[in-house]
């Protein structure tokens, strides 16, 4: 019976993830974020080259993701913009022992769950 309730939960899990985000937007500094960042994701710093993307977790568990995009800076990762629409690489990894778990490509704001 326990296993019945652990794939419900499991399966809820999944139903509830984002499947992509909604936009992207463009601040210059980390205290222009709002306390809500919804389903967009923002770019901190000059509009030619961000120093950070800052978006919620797309499984929902409410933890916001700041993504180096210092390449100065390790671990950094690449930014895309096409469009209006974002490309991140490598793939976030949030380690299930300290948060949520989860595991995602974003890809022309598509969130692509590994």
């Amino acid at each position: 019976m326990m296993s019945l309730f652990n794939w419900l939960r499991a399966a809820w899990s999944r139903l509830r993830r984002r499947s992509k985000y909604s936009d992207v937007r463009h601040v210059r500094s980390m205290s222009e974020l709002p306390e809500q960042l919804g389903s967009s994701i923002y770019l901190v710093g000059p509009d030619s080259s961000p120093k950070w993307a800052v978006m919620s977790c797309p499984c929902r568990c409410g933890s916001r993701i700041d993504v180096n995009l210092m390449r100065t800076r390790q671990p950094h990762w690449e930014v895309k913009l096409e469009f209006g629409a974002i490309t991140l690489r490598p793939s976030l990894w949030r380690p299930a022992g300290q948060t949520c778990g989860s595991h995602f490509f974003v890809v022309r704001n598509k969130v692509r769950w590994v």
